[in-house]
């Protein structure tokens, strides 16, 4: 009786946890329900959340610098308030230098919208000239037009209100997004590593500050691989619209670094807001068309050969999941939620190659089929990257 007791002691408590596989219906429906429970959480205290996630993305992302300074004998706090000040700083000069034509392009809206219109009316005349129209039509069309005027500077009208409204909100969220990722530089890696030992004890050993350190490495390692990329390509791209000679590209050169970071969707919009602005810009029709096929074939090329060769198979995901992954953030977070959503999937992607027990939820995103078992002690290896 004494030796079983003591052989229940010394057996490892992990072991005893069931695999995701193996969990009985009831407690998958309870794990369901947590997950609705969570998302519904992080819809409605957002303004909590989504500033808390991003901080530590960023976090995540500015450590590497933060570890570069501390290697010179400086405290972690003034290395942390260093970094948080030159990043602070090159975004702050960056934003003054953008407002000026963003807003300038704001003003413009409506004015823009009515060029738009002006030019379709050109290419509408011919079909209208085919086409047996009666004189009722001919009246509904006026109608349609005249509606459609008043609506565009009512809506002009909410837009600017809605930019002076949100000026506050946008200052309070920076300004706690600045706290927050100060101390997290500084105090923030003892929590983070009690978190991820706290999810790799899913998993079927025990997990090591090594382990949860390689893992923290890893995640760093793609924040800044994909910043670094999506920032290439805005310079790229700023320098290629300044060359067609494309009215103010370092903001659609910006545009593009920004909008990266949601794939597919991010090309596509980014696509159709140069398209508005060339067609707005140009006369001739093969001007029209160069822009937004330049800025198109450039992300193009980045999203499909550039950035799988850098990042590998490792950070690879399936595409239907990315673009699920950006409806369900952005129907939570708005359009920053888009902007997270894969960077917020590849980091659960990383967590879930790293366990065991996740290893099929990380061949799962990463739409692959599954690989052959490896043998036992291959299996329980532990392969820091």
């Amino acid at each position: 009786m004494q030796n079983t007791l003591e052989n229940q002691d010394s057996s490892d408590p992990v072991s005893d946890i069931p695999e995701i596989g193996r969990l009985s219906a009831g407690d998958k429906v309870l794990v369901g329900i947590m997950i609705l429970l969570v998302m519904f959480v992080l819809k409605y205290a957002a303004s909590i959340f989504m500033p808390l996630t991003l901080a530590v993305l960023l976090s995540l992302l500015l450590s590497p610098l933060v570890f570069f300074l501390s290697r010179i004998r400086l405290p972690k706090r003034i290395s942390a308030a260093i970094v948080v000040l030159i990043i602070t700083g090159l975004l702050a000069g960056s934003l003054i230098v953008l407002l000026g034509p963003a807003g300038q392009w704001l003003e413009k809206a409506p004015e823009s919208l009515q060029k738009i219109e002006n030019k379709l009316q050109k290419v509408k005349l011919p079909i209208k000239q085919v086409q047996e129209a009666a004189e009722k039509v001919d009246d509904l069309t006026e109608i349609d037009d005249q509606s459609q005027g008043v609506h565009v500077k009512l809506q002009a009208q909410k837009l600017s209100d809605m930019v002076f409204l949100a000026t506050p909100k946008l200052l309070a969220f920076l300004v706690l997004l600045i706290i927050l990722v100060y101390f997290l530089l500084f105090s923030g890696e003892e929590v983070a590593k009690y978190l991820v030992q706290l999810i790799s004890s899913l998993g079927r050993r025990q997990c090591t500050l090594d382990m949860g350190h390689s893992i923290q490495q890893e995640i760093s390692r793609y924040l800044f691989t994909i910043t670094t990329i999506n920032i290439c390509l805005g310079i790229v791209m700023a320098a290629a619209m300044a060359i067609i000679d494309m009215p103010n590209p370092l903001l659609w050169g910006a545009m593009a670094a920004v909008f990266n970071f949601a794939p597919y969707i991010g090309a596509i919009l980014g696509t159709l807001i140069i398209a508005a602005v060339s067609f707005i810009s140009f006369e001739e029709i093969s001007r029209i068309v160069l822009a937004p096929g330049v800025f198109l074939m450039l992300t193009s090329m980045e999203g499909h050969f550039i950035t799988p060769q850098i990042l590998g198979h490792r950070f690879s995901l399936n595409p239907l999941l990315i673009f699920l992954s950006m409806i369900l953030w952005g129907w939570m977070w708005g359009y920053v939620g888009a902007l997270l959503a894969v960077p917020l999937l590849v980091i659960f992607k990383i967590i879930c190659q790293s366990v065991d027990t996740l290893q099929p939820i990380a061949e799962f995103l990463a739409g692959t089929e599954k690989v052959e078992e490896q043998p036992e002690q291959e299996a329980l290896a532990v392969s820091p990257e």
